[in-house]
């Protein structure tokens, strides 16, 4: 094939040209073409916190697909600023973010363009002169943090370390690599019971966050109960000496009760368990149809005796009696018991008195 007749000229022009001042002309002199450009490119300016290793007619990419390239760069308030000539066929979103991207770690590094995910054709797009803001670019790594990454993993990072603990696990567990081994398999049965009762754990939380939340809803009447308890649980406290001593007076009267002789002459017994037994005989009898009443037959002629008109009169031969603290010939007196006079009735009296008047001034009282 024939070259061009143009082609031929050049050639020869050059020839002569170097034949004629001497010069060695190789491939490396002769000029390339430069990439991409164009006259109806529109620029976008993009603000970099570190452009260092960008070089001069960068790529821009857009989803890997080359659109463009770095026609200048400048600082700018201590910010790189880049002007990216973009093809006019490319259409970016408001809201693209730039990035600086190296396909291999010892790659050229380029712009790599990301439209956001919820743009659509509506949405507005990037005009000629338009800016990308700093908080909408980053920078990738560079060579030197890669390889002082590398150099502290390999040399004293995370594989030393991960070396150092696997080499004490096997110093502890020594011979005894069979309790290692039956360890990790309670371990892995503990998760999968965990695992297993997931429902029901989760059911337990899920009660457990609705009991708390029906709690929080009712501090406000928890609140109003403890502060219309408290008068009450202070007047409580304030006489509970004088409740504590009723108390006493009250036991000691029943067993000063208990100890009256029974109806049916015995000492172990007293008038009021003899009408207990006679009530708890009567009960049984009126709800067991089987029940044998000879226990009450026995205690029933004294009662009827004793209680057979308005008035209570019995004849019964004390054998043995003692009331109080006189003594009985068969049986001594209680000793400590005394007759009763003015003061006991004087003292229940005013003990009354004052419980119920400190009782009206906690109820009744200022801010109640």
């Amino acid at each position: 094939m024939t070259p061009p007749r143009g082609s031929r000229i050049a050639a020869l022009a050059l020839a002569a040209l170097c034949s004629g001042t001497g010069c060695a002309v190789g491939l490396g002199d002769l000029p390339l073409p430069a990439p991409g450009g164009g006259s109806e490119n529109y620029t976008v300016r993009a603000d970099f916190a570190n452009a260092l290793n960008l070089p001069a007619k960068a790529k821009v990419r857009l989803s890997g697909a080359e659109i463009g390239e770095v026609t200048e760069m400048a600082v700018r308030d201590y910010t790189a600023v880049v002007s990216l000539s973009i093809r006019p066929d490319v259409r970016l979103p408001l809201g693209t973010t730039a990035e600086l991207r190296t396909a291999t770690p010892l790659g050229d590094v380029f712009v790599a363009l990301t439209a956001p995910a919820e743009a659509t054709a509506d949405t507005p797009a990037l005009a000629d002169g338009d800016r990308i803001a700093r908080e909408h670019t980053s920078a990738a790594a560079t060579v030197e943090e890669l390889l002082t990454t590398a150099s502290l993993l390999v040399n004293g990072g995370a594989i030393r370390n991960l070396t150092t603990i696997v080499n004490g696990l096997g110093r502890a567990v020594g011979d005894r690599g069979d309790r290692m081994a039956e360890l990790i398999a309670q371990s892995t049965n503990v998760v999968h019971a965990l695992a297993a009762r997931s429902d029901d754990i989760r059911a337990t939380l899920s009660e457990v966050d609705r009991l708390a939340r029906t709690l929080d809803e009712q501090t406000g009447t928890i609140d109003d109960v403890l502060t219309s308890a408290g008068p009450a649980l202070t007047t409580l406290r304030a006489n509970s000496t004088q409740a504590l001593s009723l108390v006493g007076e009250v036991d000691r009267l029943s067993r000063q009760l208990a100890k009256f002789p029974g109806l049916d002459g015995t000492e172990t017994t007293g008038m009021i368990a003899d009408i207990n037994r006679i009530a708890e005989q009567l009960n049984t009898a009126a709800t067991n149809p089987n029940a044998s009443v000879a226990a009450m037959n026995s205690l029933l002629g004294p009662v009827i005796a004793v209680t057979t008109s308005t008035a209570a009169s019995t004849d019964a031969d004390f054998q043995d009696l003692a009331l109080g603290m006189l003594p009985d010939v068969n049986h001594p007196g209680d000793p400590e018991s005394r007759l009763p006079d003015a003061r006991d009735w004087t003292n229940f009296i005013g003990t009354l008195t004052y419980t119920l008047l400190r009782l009206q001034g906690r109820i009744t009282g200022a801010g109640r």
